[in-house]
């Protein structure tokens, strides 16, 4: 589970808990501010799924999960670009790949990187 937090004043409050995991979350990434009004969180898990969580309206708090991919081993990391149109991920394959929303709204992987080549 992903929990997402905010301080008010003097506390810290659980704002959502976003499920979508059936193992240890390894990492949260926050895409960057761009300006647009949906804000865009990366999970990755043990499981070996990456989640893209978006929100609207962060005061109403309503999250929407997709997919992004499954892979066939653990997901360690994830890393947003400066314009957060990139999302790069690592994980137990010794792999990085590299991912861009399409147009229609699916994932494509644009570039994959393991210890001796790149595409």
């Amino acid at each position: 589970m992903v929990r997402v937090w905010k301080f008010t004043e003097s506390e810290w409050i659980c704002e959502a808990e976003l499920k979508g995991h059936t193992n240890w979350v390894r990492d949260v990434a926050w895409a960057p501010d761009t300006g647009f009004t949906t804000s865009t969180i990366a999970s990755c898990c043990q499981d070996g799924k990456v989640i893209i969580w978006q929100c609207s309206d962060l005061d109403k708090g309503v999250w929407e999960s997709r997919r992004m991919h499954a892979f066939d081993d653990v997901v360690w990391h994830l890393s947003w670009s400066v314009q957060g149109d990139i999302l790069a991920v690592s994980g137990g394959d010794n792999k990085v790949t590299l991912w861009r929303e399409s147009h229609k709204g699916g994932w494509i992987c644009i570039s994959k990187q393991d210890n001796n080549t790149t595409i």
